[in-house]
């Protein structure tokens, strides 16, 4: 995100578009991430707030433009929409492929998977041997942004972390995501729900059709303005866009 104001950024994109099969996407993407920012990314449905997740976490190679990091060595991890995680396998195990993932070795993994249950709601401590297919939605989320704390991310994307899930569900999700940015990590959530994320986000970027609308501070008149044009349609003519 673009301020002087804000911290040195950790995550950036640069003139990112994105075509598929003729259709755009995203259209000359360009913001940056603050290092330690807790930031929401926002827009309809259709704005191309999934294919910007896809990008920014290295999911997806984009058309043009880059995504540039402030350290090459940042462990960024994506929780993508609809959690994607292995059903017949237990909780435990999904949490331990998020550790071999991250290259851990097995002292590493044991010593992270404690570390990462302890932040987890007790539905999750007590239930690491049934499949994961048998969770209720919220106890999915949970356990999909437990598989990404594994790797010791310095920045977490999580994709619709709120989507589906009743509004308890998504005060845990959004509580464990605050715990976590007050002990410094970089939190972006991509949602359309605003309602959630700008109770704990600070900074805001608005897409809608593929661009950006909006880069700055989450609160005030123009992130307002912003919200209502993109929520209510008031855009200028562009391409067709998909999320």
């Amino acid at each position: 995100m673009s301020s002087a104001s804000r911290p040195e950024k950790v995550l950036a994109a640069q003139g990112i578009t994105q075509r598929y099969s003729g259709v755009l996407a995203l259209q000359d993407v360009t913001l940056a991430i603050g290092r330690g920012s807790f930031s929401a990314i926002l827009g309809p449905n259709g704005a191309g707030k999934s294919t910007l997740a896809l990008v920014l976490g290295g999911m997806l190679e984009p058309t043009a433009g880059r995504v540039l990091r402030a350290d090459a060595t940042a462990r960024i991890c994506l929780v993508p929409e609809g959690r994607r995680l292995f059903g017949q396998l237990s909780v435990r195990e999904n949490l331990l492929l998020g550790g071999y993932g991250a290259k851990l070795d097995r002292r590493g993994i044991r010593e992270r998977i404690d570390e990462v249950l302890a932040i987890m709601p007790r539905s999750i401590q007590e239930a690491l041997a049934r499949p994961a297919v048998t969770l209720s939605g919220g106890e999915r989320q949970m356990l999909a942004l437990g598989r990404a704390l594994m790797a010791r991310p310095d920045v977490i994307l999580l994709d619709e972390p709120s989507l589906g899930l009743a509004p308890v569900l998504i005060d845990q999700v959004y509580d464990v995501l605050a715990d976590l940015h007050r002990q410094g990590t970089t939190i972006v959530v991509i949602e359309q729900m605003a309602t959630y994320a700008l109770e704990y986000a600070r900074a805001l970027v608005v897409l809608d059709r593929g661009r950006v609308v909006y880069d700055g501070p989450a609160s005030g008149a123009a992130a307002e303005q912003a919200l209502k044009a993109g929520y209510v349609g008031e855009h200028q003519p562009g391409a067709e866009v998909i999320a």
